[in-house]
Order: structure tokens, then C-alpha cells, then sequence
């Protein structure tokens, strides 16, 4: 070993061996460590089979706690995925980063210009540097938009990988709707709290500022200037792979995060549907596909999309965030003359080259492909395909490739195979290398882009493969770009005319989900403060003034009507009791209730603070383990857990939530939902009063609404009957009483029907006329 080189990594009893002729980005041909990993050197030699997997577990723990979620259509656990991070990040020296940072800055500006052109004055056409076929019969190319299409692209996106020789190689572009911004800045929290004090020693360069250039350019994109903009986010909706990163980018960003159904297009302008009105649309940051944008132009069974909205495109009436007919610049078509066009466009050289790439439309191209087949990645025009390496198909199936692309050449792309890069991740309690794609961002005005100083890293399940792919198994990682310090670009300055920033707005949609979670929670906890009183009496039912246990049993059938109506012949049976909380197809039911609840929780996901979401998710880590765990003998012993979860909620809610935004909705649902809890169960057990029991009867009734003690403490042990309305209904200091709920109500009502001048609504006057009666009400 030379005397200057770095010493060998001697990992404790985990030795990682390289691939044999892959570049490596740990250690070199030698096995020495390269000098950017450097300082992590003392961490990795130190590394045992407990440390990695005390990694592995802290960073799942950490992303199931926060909610990273990636949807794998075909797993079993569904939108509830927690997305696969792997906590060794990517190192990558600044030096080496300036020359991809320059590389993506000049292909964003080259394909936005692509964009302008094909839509507009078509010189590349003219000039013979792209042949018709490669955007022509592009399904994605909407000629319909031509002349049409006057915006950037605002959002680009490249994917990136390192050959056997150290070089970078573009291989796919991104420039409808590029995703994983979300995840990298989770990424990069996550793997910093894991690696804790290992990486303090680091500087990786920060990315917050990327999501602020973000949002400057979207705000740049509004044609109103005089008012602050609406921004929304387009989304496919919760069932999409990464809604989470939708919700997230949105929360991040301060915008509206809004599925199809949202919006409206009147008149050529686009409208958000709200609580009060519809409010106009002014910037749209999309992550719903080209072709499912407006179901009346494009796909006509789109459910996903708005109708008008390639009109409002159109006629300029909406910023568009990427313009839709965007999508093409993904097509490996483009690829083989991307240096033409960069010529054509910039009078310069790509900075960050292409990998090698043949257009099998030209008879040259396909000649040379079907001649390398073994060596080649074949794609489709339209990546709707799935990739095909040459290299792994059986004879028969090369026959049929052959055939296809000899029919229809100019649908295929032939792209030489490269080997991509490996670098060290944690598997089977040992480093192993896989294979690294990285995608670079960059966001910007059509002419001048701010990149993001990092990106997301993803890696291969195995080190066979070479298909990068998250629906596949892959996994993820940070990217860190050492930096010795802060650099004067890494802090924003923006000039006077872009000092403009842009609310979120609570959609009408948002809000009636926020209504219905809060009435489905507020109902569950009725119904489990009143299932722990009935366990309490029907273990010990002498205790409380009951004969028997089927006395009891009557008792609670009157009470539980509010909730789940039941047949008094059924409800005797003590299995019954057992569906109330288990069965989630009985209409009131614990479980019903709650998945109801949690599901409308899935859709306000850019709503929630950490805290707030972190009790969703426990209260529904709680159901599923309960539904698989409950035993009639332990109902009790369950109820708590639910109740101190739900009352967890409310806290954190109570505490997060603007009153001028959901937490508004999220109150007025709770307690109407409690007033008519309560006027229920009175109602219900007014005609069995009759009976001898009354007072076990009325006693049971404050207990199922959480205020025995407090009446005890006012009436002593008196459950006259006139005394238990006083308390249960009338009593203003009882904060759970039908009067105080009235009270509570009656300003969140006031603010949502706000009247010019001193008139009433027709919502504030019937309210009003409740809140007398109840006032003058004689117990």
C-alpha cells in the first residue's frame, strides 16, 4: 500500500467487499475508503451486527412515527406503508456537486425551452434536429395546446447515475409532475436524528431554502399581482403512492392541498370550492398525470382530473406548475438529440451527458440495437411499458420483442446498459453494496433555477439488478453534499417586487371531513364510557343497585339506542355486547365508528401537527391490535387505552388548530355531536324511569357522560330525578352539559354566519331559539 493512501476499512466482523468492476462510492478499486467518506471512517470500522440493527430499527421507528408513508399497490399493508429509508446517506464532495448542480440548471433551462419551442414556433422541427415521429405520435403531446403553452417549466427533475469509470450519466428526465421532493427533506430528518452525534461531524448542505425558492416561483407564476395568490396542489387523492409526499409538500409550502373534485372551471378560470364561496385559483402545482388532467379534452374516464382545466390552460388563466403537455420531455426518445437541441437552443454543450441512446424510428438506430440486444435497455416512446433488458430474456421472448419493435419501430428506444454505482447499505445485520440512482431537482422561472443541494437517493433490493424502483422493493437514502460551510447562495434574498407569499384555504371538502371525524370520535367516546359503566355493573351488579346481571343488561338497551340500536332479545345474549365494539360493519360500533374516523384523518393529512397525527395513529395501531386481541372478559381493559388516546387527540388538536381554519369545523362537530349524545340518551331512558331502578338508572347515565363525580360533588348521592336534568342538562359550569355545549357552539356559529351590521342569520336565529328554551327550561 502506498504510504499516501487512505487506511483499508476493517469494519468489526462486517467486512463489505465492492462488486468487482463497479465503481464504488465507499472505497476505491482498492478497497481503500475514498477520502468523502472520510469522516465517517471511525463510525463504519466501529459497526457490529447490534449497531446496524439498532439502526435499522431506530430509523423505521422514527419514519412510522412521523407518518412516511409510501403506497406499494400490491402490498399487504397498503397506504399505511411506511416508506423504506436506509440511514447511510450519500456523500458527495462539493466539488464534484457544482458540476452536477451546473448540469441540471442547463438541462431544466434546455427543456423548458424544448417545451416552448414544440408548442410554439417549432424551429427544431425546421431545422431537422427532431424527427416528427418522436413527438408526434407522442400520446402525451396535446397539438391541441399549440400556440398555447406560453409557461415554463417550473419543476424539473433528472435521474442520475455514475459509470464504471467515476462519470455522471443522465438517463431520464422528469418534467410533468416530478415527485420525491417531500421525501428528501424527510430523508434528511430522519437519517440526521439516527446517525445523531456521527453526523454533527458532517456539514451537508442545507435544503430548506430550495422549498423556499420553490414557492417564489410559484407565486412568480400568478397573473395577478394587485392580491396574494391561491396556490393549490393537485393531487390523485390518498389511494396515490405518495400522497404522503403530497400532504407533506404542501404543509411545507403553506398551500391548499386539493383532489379533482375541489375544483371547479367556470367561465375558462379555475375555482376552489370553500366553506363560503368559490375563491379563484391563480397557481397550480401538479401531481396529477398529463392525460388525467381534464376528463372533457383528454382521457373522458379520468376521475382524477377537473373538467376545463386544459381551457383555463389554455387561455392563460391559471399558473400552471408543470403546464400540462408537459409530459413528453420524459420520453428516452428525446435523449439521442438532446445535444443537437442543446446546440440548437444554448450554442453549448450538454454539461451533464446522456446515457448512450439509440431512436429506433432511424433504421441505423434499430439495426444497431437488434444487433446488441444482449447489451441493451429497451424502453417505450411513451414509458408505458415496462423496461426490458435484452440481456435477461429467453429466446422466445427476444423473438417477440424483435417482431414488435420491427413493426413498430419508432415506439422503442434502445439505451446501453450501465452499470450503475454501488454504495454500502444496512441488510440482513451486515453492509452490502447495491446499486444507487440519484434524482437531482431544480426549480425555477424558465430562465434562471435554484437547485436543490442534494436529492433522493434510491437503491436496488439486491446487488443483481439494476432497476431502481420503490414499487419494486428498492429503497431510499439521503443525499448529503459536504459543504465546509454556509454559502452566500444557500441564504435566500429576494428582490422588493417578489416579497409575496400565498395562504392555504380550507377546501369545503376538507371541512365536512373535519366535521364528521370530530362527530365519529366524539361518538366513540360516548359509546366507550358508556360500554366501561355497563362491564362495571355487570361484574358487580349488586354494588350499584341492580338484582341481576339481565337487569342490567335492560338498563343499557334504552341508553345504547342512541348509539347502535340493537334487539332487546339480542342484546341479552352477552356476545352481543362484543359486536359493538368489534364488528366494523355494525352502523355504530366502536370499530365502525373509528375507521370512519381515520379514514376522513387520511385525507386531511396536510392538516395535522406531528403530535396530532402521531394519536391518529396510535388510536389506530389501538383498533387493529384490538380487533385481533379483544376477549369479552377484557373489555374494560381496552376501553381505557381508546379513551386516553381519543382525549390525546383533542388535546393536541385543541392545541394546533387555528379557530379561523379546520380547528373551527373540528369543534363545531364535537359538540353538536355531544349535545345530541346527550338529549338522546335522556330521551331514550325518560320511559324507563317508571321502573324501581330509576336512580341505578340515572345514576348509570351521568357515569356513561363522565360527570357522577361531579354531580356527587354538587348533589351529594340525590339522583332525584329533577336534579340529575339540572346537572346533566341545564347546569352552565358543567362542561359536560347539554347547556354548556350549546354554549361553546353558539361563537363557532357566529363566525361562520358573520352578518353586515347587527341582522341575524336564519342558522343564528333557529340556534337562538334552542339556546332559550334550554335556558328557560324548568329541570
Amino acid at each position: 500500500m502506498r504510504a499516501d493512501d487512505q487506511p483499508l476499512l476493517d469494519l468489526a466482523g462486517l467486512p463489505y467487499a465492492a462488486l468487482e468492476g463497479i465503481y464504488d462510492e465507499l472505497v476505491d478499486a482498492s478497497g481503500v475508503i475514498r477520502p468523502s467518506w472520510q469522516p465517517l471512517n471511525r463510525f463504519l470500522e466501529g459497526l457490529t451486527h447490534q449497531d446496524i440493527h439498532r439502526l435499522q430499527r431506530e430509523t423505521s421507528r422514527r419514519l412510522k412515527e412521523q407518518g412516511v408513508y409510501y403506497h406499494v399497490y400490491d402490498d399487504p399493508e397498503g397506504i399505511r406503508r411506511t416508506w423504506k429509508l436506509d440511514p447511510l446517506p450519500l456523500l458527495i464532495p462539493e466539488a464534484e456537486w457544482n458540476g452536477l448542480e451546473a448540469g441540471l440548471i442547463q438541462r431544466s433551462h434546455l427543456m423548458s425551452l424544448i417545451l416552448e419551442d414544440l408548442y410554439g414556433d417549432q424551429t427544431c422541427l425546421s431545422a431537422g434536429l427532431l424527427p416528427p415521429e418522436v413527438w408526434h405520435q407522442h400520446p402525451a403531446y396535446l397539438s391541441m395546446l399549440r400556440g398555447a403553452v406560453n409557461q415554463p417549466l417550473t419543476l424539473y427533475a433528472a435521474d442520475l447515475a455514475r459509470g464504471p469509470d467515476g462519470a455522471w450519466w443522465a438517463l431520464s428526465d422528469r418534467a410533468q409532475g416530478p415527485s420525491g421532493t417531500g421525501y428528501v427533506l424527510e430523508a434528511r430528518l430522519v437519517t440526521r436524528q439516527t446517525l445523531g452525534e456521527v453526523a454533527n461531524g458532517l456539514t451537508p448542505a442545507p435544503l430548506s431554502q430550495f422549498y423556499q425558492h420553490l414557492k417564489r416561483h410559484l407565486t412568480g407564476l400568478s397573473r395577478h399581482s394587485q392580491r396574494e395568490p391561491t396556490i393549490v396542489l393537485l393531487s390523485p387523492g390518498v389511494g396515490n403512492e405518495a400522497y404522503f409526499e403530497h400532504a407533506y409538500v404542501a404543509a411545507q409550502l403553506g398551500i391548499t392541498l386539493v383532489e379533482g373534485g375541489d375544483l371547479m372551471v367556470r367561465r375558462g378560470k379555475v375555482y376552489l370550492k370553500t366553506v363560503n364561496d368559490l375563491k379563484p385559483v391563480d397557481v397550480m402545482l401538479r401531481r396529477v398525470d398529463d392525460l388525467f388532467c381534464d376528463p372533457i379534452h383528454l382521457r373522458p374516464d379520468s376521475m382524477l382530473g377537473v373538467p376545463g382545466l386544459l381551457q383555463a390552460q389554455a387561455l392563460g388563466n391559471i399558473g400552471m406548475a408543470n403546464p400540462i403537455g408537459s409530459s413528453f420531455l420524459e420520453s428516452p426518445a428525446l435523449l439521442p438529440f438532446l445535444q443537437g437541441l442543446c446546440r440548437h437552443f444554448l450554442n453549448e454543450d450538454l454539461k451533464l451527458p446522456n446515457v448512450a441512446s439509440w431512436w429506433c424510428g432511424d433504421a441505423k438506430a434499430l439495426n444497431h440495437v437488434l444487433k446488441h440486444l444482449d447489451e441493451m435497455v429497451v424502453k417505450t416512446l411513451d414509458r408505458s411499458d415496462t423496461v426490458t433488458f435484452g440481456g435477461l430474456l429467453s429466446r422466445a421472448q427476444k423473438e417477440r420483442l424483435v417482431a414488435q419493435m420491427r413493426a413498430q419501430p419508432w415506439r422503442f428506444v434502445g439505451q446501453q446498459t450501465l452499470s450503475f454505482s454501488t454504495m454500502p447499505v444496512l441488510a440482513q445485520e451486515s453492509m452490502q453494496p447495491r446499486h444507487l440512482v440519484l434524482r437531482g431537482y431544480a426549480a425555477g422561472n424558465g430562465r434562471d433555477y435554484d437547485v436543490m443541494p442534494g436529492g433522493l437517493t434510491r437503491v436496488t433490493p439486491d446487488a443483481n439488478g439494476f432497476v431502481v424502483s420503490s414499487q419494486r422493493g428498492g429503497g431510499s437514502k439521503d443525499t448529503w453534499v459536504l459543504r465546509s460551510g454556509v454559502k452566500a447562495k444557500d441564504v435566500l434574498q429576494l428582490r422588493p417586487n417578489e416579497v409575496r407569499s400565498a395562504a392555504a384555504v380550507l377546501t369545503s371538502r376538507a371541512a365536512e371531513n373535519l366535521f364528521w371525524m370530530a362527530r365519529y370520535n366524539e361518538r366513540t367516546e360516548s359509546l366507550l364510557r358508556l360500554m366501561r359503566a355497563y362491564v362495571r355493573r355487570l361484574e358487580n351488579p349488586y354494588d350499584f343497585g341492580f338484582e341481576s346481571e339481565l337487569e342490567v343488561l335492560k338498563a343499557l338497551q334504552p341508553m345504547l339506542t342512541t348509539f347502535c340500536p340493537m334487539d332487546p332479545e339480542r342484546l341479552a345474549r352477552m356476545e352481543t355486547v362484543q359486536t359493538l365494539v368489534l364488528n366494523g360493519q355494525k352502523v355504530g360500533s366502536v370499530s365502525y365508528n373509528l375507521n370512519a374516523s381515520i379514514r376522513s384523518a387520511y385525507m386531511l393529512r396536510d392538516l395535522w401537527s406531528g403530535d396530532c397525527w402521531r394519536m391518529i395513529e396510535e388510536i389506530e395501531e389501538l383498533l387493529h391490535f384490538s380487533e385481533k386481541n379483544w376477549a369479552l372478559s377484557s373489555v374494560e381493559r381496552f376501553t381505557q387505552p381508546f379513551l386516553s388516546a381519543l382525549l390525546a387527540f383533542w388535546g393536541a388538536a385543541n392545541e394546533s388548530m387555528a379557530r379561523d381554519q379546520g380547528g373551527l369545523w373540528l369543534m363545531l362537530g364535537r359538540r353538536i355531536e355531544r349535545a345530541i349524545n346527550i338529549l338522546g340518551a335522556v330521551l331514550n331512558v325518560i320511559p324507563e324511569l317508571e321502573h324501581d331502578k330509576e336512580a341505578a338508572l340515572r345514576e348509570m347515565l351521568l357515569e356513561s357522560h363522565d360527570c357522577l363525580y361531579s354531580h356527587r360533588r354538587g348533589y351529594g348521592m340525590n339522583y332525584a330525578y329533577y336534579k340529575v336534568w339540572q346537572h346533566l342538562l341545564l347546569d352552565r359550569g358543567n362542561p359536560r352539559s347539554l347547556q354548556y355545549a350549546l354554549i361553546r357552539i353558539e361563537p363557532l356559529l357566529n363566525r361562520l354566519n358573520a352578518q353586515e351590521g347587527d341582522a341575524l342569520s336564519a342558522l343564528q336565529k333557529q340556534f337562538l331559539a334552542i339556546q332559550t328554551a334550554v335556558t328557560l327550561a324548568d329541570p
